[in-house]
């Protein structure tokens, strides 16, 4: 009688290893996935608004592409046109690049919507501002 309960007793520390073991793999990969964030597919095409900073307000149209590139650019705008690659992390829209004036590195951050991005935007020059944008 001992023996099966010792041999029960294993069994079950065996199995509740395992289940650790299944359960910390997928909650390791999920992770993973949304720390690397994704290209949206909702999000791919032109959007158009504007753009707020230290060089004033100017109209801006952004295109995001599925590669996960963007380009911005605004007609008579003071602002460089840019390039960048874009992602949707979490809640978030996030995109990184340079400007086509002399490099400078730009950042986006907005809330997640599908058809209104509002949010700010950094530059490496210390320049920064607000920038709203409307899916096309």
């Amino acid at each position: 009688m001992e023996w099966k309960a010792n041999s029960i007793s294993r069994t079950l520390l065996l199995l509740t290893a395992i289940m650790g073991i299944t359960c910390s793999s997928s909650d390791d990969g999920l992770a993973e996935e949304t720390q690397e964030g994704k290209v949206d597919q909702a999000l791919i095409g032109n959007w158009v608004g504007t753009i707020n900073g230290g060089l004033g307000e100017a109209e801006i149209v952004i295109d995001l592409k599925s590669d996960g590139t963007m380009s911005g650019e605004g007609a008579d705008s003071p602002y460089c046109p840019l390039t960048a690659k874009w992602e949707v992390l979490g809640e978030s829209f996030k995109a990184k690049g340079n400007d086509e004036c002399d490099g400078t590195s730009v950042s986006f951050t907005a809330p997640y919507s599908k058809t209104q991005l509002t949010g700010s935007w950094n530059a490496s020059s210390g320049n920064n501002g607000t920038f709203s944008v409307n899916k096309q």
